[in-house]
């Protein structure tokens, strides 16, 4: 009777101690969840963009612009969706963004800046004037994918 007291007791305590882990687990894959979702909306309005300027869909001034507008809106929220100890196995982020957070952080800023940059351009409603903010702003977001995105 005292062992399975005993066994009840110490199954309590690993419960009780595994708690922690999992809530810690799933606030994790929450912030996975919710950075990866942040980065589909970036990746999708870079993606209308870059159709329009590579030629492979007409341009568009008005869309475009407002792709722009939400590319830059989400460069504001991308760098909040790192935040300390949200490295998880299934994020595709490698482990270095949180050993060189004041590099990444840059990184963040210079992506913030560019988009905004190409925001203006859009403003300008003429293709020619657009492609090379557009360029700058995808020489940012793949100066931080190739740094710290694992493939």
């Amino acid at each position: 009777m005292k062992n399975r007291f005993l066994c009840g007791v110490l199954a309590f305590v690993l419960v009780g101690l595994s708690l922690p882990v999992s809530a810690q687990d799933a606030r994790v894959a929450g912030q996975v969840k919710l950075r990866q979702s942040a980065y589909t909306v970036l990746g999708a309005q870079m993606g209308i963009m870059a159709g329009m300027v590579q030629g492979r869909a007409p341009y568009d001034a008005k869309a475009f612009q407002v792709a722009a507008d939400r590319a830059a809106f989400m460069a504001t929220v991308v760098p909040d969706v790192f935040p300390a100890g949200s490295m998880n196995p299934s994020s595709k982020a490698k482990a270095e963004l949180w050993n060189n957070a004041a590099e990444f952080q840059k990184l963040m800023k210079d992506m913030q800046t560019r988009t905004a940059a190409l925001v203006t351009a859009a403003k300008s409603g003429n293709l020619e004037t657009i492609k090379p903010a557009f360029g700058a702003t995808g020489a940012s977001c793949k100066a931080c994918h190739d740094k710290y995105k694992a493939d």
